[in-house]
């Protein structure tokens, strides 16, 4: 899946979860909010970690 798929992705489920929520009006005004919401969660996801690389667990 390319980066811009993934991002769509992500955008369309908290768009739908914020109609869900607060209703299509509000969502209208979340809307540059659910944009940058969006684009870090990909950013997130799409990072890549070198392979020995520790976990940082707390426990």
């Amino acid at each position: 899946m390319t980066q811009s798929n993934n991002l769509q992705r992500i955008y369309q489920e908290l768009r739908w979860r914020a109609v869900a929520q607060f209703g299509e009006r509000r969502t209208v005004e979340l809307e540059s909010y659910l944009r940058i919401s969006a684009e870090q969660i990909s950013d997130v996801d799409s990072a890549e970690v070198h392979p020995n690389l520790e976990p940082l667990n707390q426990v």
